[in-house]
């Protein structure tokens, strides 16, 4: 028994030593652009990276969309050449359209949503547009639905999601309704090239006020589901599932109200073969935080079980499981990997907080600028039976790392890899490296590798060696956990920061 365990012991370690990533890193160093509270995308075309950054402008009424160049082939090196992706503002006045969604398609292109009030027909429409972001040509607008509005404050919604496989999206339009009246809804599914191919029109059952959000999904079969809030009188807000076969005329409703009046507070879809996984984490909504984060609220996600929904490829219910857990004071799901028929979920316990800062200007006292704080407790991840929905673990790692300012949590995230029926979680552990005295602390972050197993075992928890990233006194980069592009199957550009200053590099298993 003593040689079988040692002979398991040896085989571990191997696979683990294995497993264990080196880090190159480039001389040149580029500055960091603003990347404050902008979805960011990065795409790697073999030679070249392309960093798209979106938000909304509410100066312009508009989205910015920028780009930035890096070339792999001249050490990072930053093309100067950036330009901004978005649309074109005239020299007097705004762009009448808006660009409201933007989806990634293939190569270099995007498919980019534009909505613009006609003051004449008084009508919301909608328009789809082909963007290039290394060129920054673009199609011409074609118009793809319309819905009535009342003036052009009041103009209502479209909801917007592309399936995973990118070859269908769904669209709901909502007009303003009368409060009075049960509220009305158009479902569409478009195909790849862009054209409606089903519509539905449905009208949900009376609501109190209109949601202000509905939360859009659309399979790789080309089904639509929302998620919205319900306000009926008398009653604590809940929320609803809506599910539409595309094949039928029907529209499913699936109450997800729960008992003691506990929210859905967060959830993800999964597709797979055989369908899609709804998973939702339900709150008590009393949110016990002792995270301080420097005058800043905090927010986090409190959970006491999680909804489980398996949906087949008709839009049956397959499964309904309610998972119960000892309650987690705050995990946010961000990622859902199927291997093996099982169902691996993983959270970071991740605080965020803002508050508003004295105006830099006392000529412009209305223009105070906001600080947000990060804060990250550790990482959970549970393992779910996909076929019966029961619990096989719950697996911690206890890493509390001190807080972050205006740095979108990108030191205090992790970065993910399945390899050989294992989870490799890559993260920053943050320690006192001014060792000649107590009353004066200076952290610097290691970059640490843990190894979760197939039983749920943390089975290795280590430094990574060599890994050019924090550990001195005058070496400021940190390793940046909010990018790693793949290259190949054992090989991601990675990124470390310092500052204002990045460098971009490899890691390779």
């Amino acid at each position: 028994m003593k040689k079988i365990s040692l002979l398991i012991i040896l085989f571990q370690s191997l696979i683990v030593l294995a497993q264990t990533p080196t880090f190159t890193w480039s001389e040149s160093a580029s500055s960091i652009d603003n990347e404050l509270n902008f979805t960011i995308q990065n795409h790697f075309d073999g030679n070249r990276i392309f960093k798209l950054k979106s938000a909304y402008n509410d100066k312009i009424f508009n989205k910015d969309v920028f780009v930035d160049i890096f070339s792999t082939n001249d050490d990072f090196e930053k093309d100067e050449n950036n330009f901004s992706a978005g649309l074109e503002q005239p020299v007097m006045g705004k762009n009448m359209k808006t660009l409201t969604h933007l989806f990634y398609l293939t190569g270099k292109d995007y498919l980019y949503f534009l909505t613009e009030f006609n003051s004449e027909t008084k009508e919301f429409e909608l328009f789809t547009q082909k963007a290039n972001i290394d060129t920054g040509t673009k199609t011409k607008a074609t118009f793809l639905t319309k819905m009535p509005a009342k003036n052009m404050f009041n103009i209502g919604d479209f909801f917007i999601a592309q399936s995973e496989n990118k070859q269908f999206y769904g669209v709901i339009s909502r007009p303003i309704g009368d409060k009075k009246l049960n509220e009305k809804a158009t479902f569409h599914i478009l195909d790849a090239n862009f054209k409606i191919v089903k519509s539905i029109e449905h009208e949900f059952a009376f609501t109190t006020k209109q949601s202000f959000n509905i939360d859009v999904h659309v399979s790789n079969n080309g089904n639509l589901a929302i998620v919205r809030e319900l306000d009926l009188p008398k009653i604590k807000p809940y929320k609803s599932l809506f599910y539409w076969d595309s094949k039928t005329q029907n529209v499913v409703e699936h109450n997800l109200k729960q008992d003691l009046d506990f929210q859905v507070s967060q959830f993800k879809w999964k597709e797979t073969d055989n369908g899609n996984y709804f998973i939702g984490g339900i709150s008590d909504g009393k949110r016990k935080v002792g995270i301080d984060l420097g005058g800043a609220l905090p927010e986090a996600n409190p959970t006491n079980s999680l909804l489980l929904m398996h949906f087949d490829a008709d839009g049956k219910v397959v499964l309904n499981e309610k998972i119960a857990l000892e309650k987690q004071n705050n995990i946010n799901l961000e990622e859902i990997i199927l291997n093996d028929n099982k169902l691996w979920l993983l959270f970071n316990e991740i605080y965020t907080g803002s508050k508003r800062l004295p105006a830099p200007d006392p000529s412009k006292p209305l223009e105070r600028p906001i600080e947000y704080s990060y804060v990250s407790t550790g990482y959970t991840v549970i393992k779910l039976d996909a076929t019966s929905g029961k619990l096989d673990w719950i697996s911690r790692i206890n890493n509390e790392e001190p807080r972050t300012i205006n740095d979108n949590g990108d030191h205090v995230k992790y970065l993910h890899f399945f390899r050989n029926n294992q989870l490799v979680l890559i993260y920053n552990n943050s320690r006192d490296i001014n060792m000649n005295t107590k009353y004066f602390v200076r952290n610097s972050r290691f970059a640490v590798m843990s190894i979760i197993n197939n039983d749920g075992a943390v089975v290795s928890t280590k430094d990574i060696p060599n890994s050019g990233v924090g550990k001195t006194y005058n070496f400021c980069y940190e390793l940046d956990l909010s990018v790693a592009i793949p290259v190949d199957e054992n090989t991601y550009i990675v990124r470390s920061r310092c500052g204002n200053s990045a460098r971009y590099g490899y890691l390779k298993f």
